[in-house]
């Protein structure tokens, strides 16, 4: 951030200016709450993926929304249950520390601080720049929106994959209300969570909601070998973290509201940083079996990294204990006044920091072969204002946006990845490492604007354009340091890469994004869309203990992307049925690979065809059903593999073997295939199915709902290298609950088991070629209480 107090500044000046503007209106982005009359808990909402309200089902985008009564009833409540219902989306997250959201199997699976991801994530209509600030804890939600494909127009640069929004409940019911909520999980897993909300003042209302969290871990510290080499006694995927908010809201005269907003979050010491050793075939070197582009090619499994013989992914034999420490911050002001003349101006002002301390036994065994380190402190600050207005013929809106944060940050890499750089610059290497620190400073500004002109009563087209400009910097060093061999050397500065590759620590990146689409309302009851998008997103620098200063920089990618589909209402409203089919056309598509054992990112062109079908169905108000399917293929041109790999000697004289050879103290592996063509976009299963029912019925002065709900995923690659060892099987996950709520009191009691059926899969795998494959596996079978007490109106 070029100037903290510049910043805060202008905050605390769009505050003023706020709350002295005359004049609002109804808040933006409110929930419509399900239709009694018309279904049980599946009923219609109102969205806002257009930066307006509108039934879900009058929006010619790919989406899928919950509102929150509809989450709370459906018994989903986090991140993972989301994801379950809604076709396309997926998370890759083993801690707090990196959520990966892919969709479409549009994601950036490089574990590095400094990227911004292609799926943007919003909270409360703002963005959040840091990939570290996307996961956390989702409590007094007013529903989620995922629009799927690009949505550059509206949103911004970093918007190719899609938009996934997390909109909070407002301060806006003067009547006090609130409820309180606790659940107890296998695990010793317990949640504690609240909200309470109502009038202070006449034209002044207030809410405060919280959560905390706290679990053991559900991945065992076990002996290699015991007595000889221990274990950490560290149990991995634990919890401890709580997040807090407060949110005023201020009636200004009869025609302006704002909203104010504060919001904490905070990990501590989070047990975190260790994985299970997965899909190794050993040679009698001591290293796995790899492919010709040097990829892991096993598929044997999860084993003891020492011993070789079988293990459960739910024990892990890592010598060290990892952790995560995080803090986020947030400042908000909202605005919206309707000015007159059926003109709404809407502000958003909002100011974050972001600090996070992790660390990580990174190789799966109990002897030092990848430790990882990193310590990033991030602060932003963005200011959008937006101007809409409807006519008969026409509904438009246009706006500016500017965004400028700063990352600064430490990457400290200990063992096998920087084994090259030691040997290079000290000819010898004991315990070498590679401290890397970069202060990143981006400032972006755009101007948009769309227009839904009605051509006919049923016929409307929608044009819209975004110009966006990027201006980012870098300043970058790495220093080797190996006490026992020789004095710390640097090996990368940017100062060094701009003499021999000019202008390579800045980005100056201007682009369009545009937006073409033609709904027709066949009838009150089917949507047919056809649409044009192209989406832009921003280069950046891959942070690696090898890298060239010719490719230390990669470029921007661009996607145009054409779909197709409809929106059906049936059954005099019991069914909603809506369908999309989409091509994509890549050109420079980012793709994540370990080259020469360090996160590299370089270009290549790709493209996608697929399709989605959801259907809701309600035909009383005693059952409801939820049905999702997708098909997706996909292929990048060229994925660049490991390309070299340089090895410690596990033991003296280890011969050589398939493209490796004994240097004397390390192995140098030299794979014949530098590239990886037609490669399959990671977590894009060629077909999936969703599923939800849930009957229920009234009994003993309330009423008790029965659901079973769950996803099915064909066989999919978790990166984009495709290497065999990160295939992931097809799989079910199926879960079950059943919610008792007394009528007079509305309190409600959730007996629920998730993964019923006790389906093991990876939630993240890291092809490290020679050196094994490293996956972190989701839950087993977990089950668990949950009582929550409303009060209030």
């Amino acid at each position: 951030m070029r100037d903290t107090g510049i910043k805060a500044s202008v905050l605390a000046l769009a505050i003023g200016t706020i709350m002295a503007t005359p004049a609002v209106a109804q808040e933006a982005g409110t929930a419509q709450q399900p239709d009694a009359e018309q279904s049980g808990v599946l009923g219609t909402i109102v969205v806002t993926a257009s930066k307006r309200e509108e039934n879900v089902q009058d929006v010619p985008i790919s989406i899928s929304a919950y509102s929150g009564d509809q989450l709370t009833a459906l018994g989903v409540t986090d991140t993972t249950g989301i994801t379950e219902q809604i076709p396309a989306l997926r998370v890759n997250q083993w801690s707090p520390n990196l959520t990966i959201f892919s969709l479409r199997g549009v994601s950036q699976n490089n574990f590095t601080d400094n990227l911004e991801a292609p799926v943007a994530v919003y909270f409360d209509n703002a963005y959040m720049a840091s990939i570290n600030g996307v996961s956390g804890q989702i409590y007094d939600i007013a529903r989620v929106e995922v629009l799927r494909g690009p949505q550059g127009t509206l949103f911004g640069r970093n918007a190719t994959g899609g938009l996934i929004h997390y909109v909070s409940r407002t301060a806006d019911e003067d009547s006090w209300n609130g409820y309180a909520e606790a659940s107890y999980a296998r695990f010793n897993d317990l949640s504690v969570e609240a909200a309470v909300g109502g009038g202070l003042t006449e034209g002044v209302r207030i809410r405060a909601a919280g959560r905390f969290q706290k679990a053991d871990g559900y991945v065992k510290s076990r002996d290699a070998i015991p007595g000889v080499l221990e274990g950490s006694g560290q149990d991995l995927g634990g919890k401890d973290g709580w997040a807090g908010r407060v949110t005023m809201q201020v009636d200004v005269g009869d025609d302006a509201v704002v909203n104010l907003w504060y919001k904490h979050a905070e990990d501590n010491n989070v047990d975190t940083g260790g994985y299970v050793f997965d899909n190794c075939d050993f040679l009698a070197n001591g290293y796995c079996s790899v492919d010709t582009a040097g990829l892991g090619n096993g598929q044997g499994g999860v084993i003891n990294g020492i011993t070789g013989e079988p293990a459960s992914p739910f024990e892990h034999f890592g010598e060290r204990r990892g952790y995560l420490d995080r803090s986020v911050d947030i400042y908000q002001a909202d605005l919206e006044w309707d000015i007159g003349s059926d003109l709404t101006l809407t502000s958003i002002t909002n100011y974050t920091t972001l600090d996070k301390a992790y660390g990580e036994d990174g190789d799966a065994i109990p002897v030092v072969v990848i430790n990882f380190d990193t310590f990033n402190k991030h602060e932003q600050f963005s200011q959008e204002l937006r101007l809409s207005g409807e006519t008969d013929a026409l509904k438009w809106q246009a706006g500016v946006y500017y965004l400028d944060f700063s990352s600064d940050g430490s990457i400290i890499t200990r063992g096998a990845p920087v084994l090259g750089s030691a040997i290079e610059f000290n000819g010898s290497a004991v315990d070498p490492a590679v401290a890397q620190t970069y202060k990143i400073d981006s400032e972006n500004w755009s101007v948009f604007g769309q227009v839904d002109f009605l051509l006919t009563d049923r016929l409307t087209l929608t044009t819209g354009a975004r110009w966006s400009q990027d201006n980012k910097s870098i300043d970058y060093l790495a220093v080797l340091t190996d006490p026992q061999v020789a004095p710390d050397v640097t090996i990368a500065a940017s100062d060094a890469f701009e003499t021999i590759n000019p202008g390579v620590n800045d980005i100056d990146y201007g682009d369009w994004a545009a937006r073409v689409a033609l709904s027709y309302e066949a009838n009150p009851d089917l949507l047919l869309f056809t649409s044009w998008n192209r989406g832009i997103k921003g280069g950046n620098w891959s942070l690696g203990t090898d890298v060239d200063p010719l490719d230390f920089q990669h470029g921007p990618e661009t996607l145009n992307s054409f779909e197709a589909g409809f929106k059906s209402t049936l059954g005099n409203g019991a069914l909603r049925l809506n369908g999309t089919l989409f091509h994509y056309i890549y050109d420079d598509y980012q793709a994540f690979a370990l080259t020469g054992g360090v996160p590299f990112v370089t270009n290549s062109d790709a493209k996608s065809t697929g399709a989605e079908l959801e259907a809701f169905w309600s035909p009383s108000r005693s059952f409801d059903a939820v049905l999702g399917a997708t098909w997706q293929t996909s292929s990048v041109d060229e994925v660049r593999g490991p390309g070299e790999q340089f090895g410690p000697e596990f033991f003296p004289g280890a011969p050589d073997a398939e493209y490796c050879s004994n240097q004397g103290g390390f192995f140098f592996c030299d794979y014949p295939d530098n590239f990886i063509t037609d490669a399959e976009f990671p977590n894009a299963p060629r077909f999936s199915f969703n599923y939800l029912l849930r009957y229920n019925f009234d009994i003993a002065d309330g009423n008790t709902a029965l659901q079973v709900d769950g996803v099915w995923y064909d066989d999919q690659y978790l990166e984009v290298t495709n290497g065999r060892s990160s295939l992931q099987k097809a799989y079910n996950v199926t879960n079950a609950s059943i919610t008792y709520t007394h009528d007079d009191s509305g309190a409600s009691l959730q007996a629920w088991v998730r993964n019923i059926f006790d389906k093991e899969y990876r939630a993240y795998t890291l092809n490290l070629g020679i050196l094994g494959t490293t996956s972190f596996f989701a839950p087993p079978t977990t089950y668990g209480l949950t009582l929550r007490v409303p009060f209030g109106d």
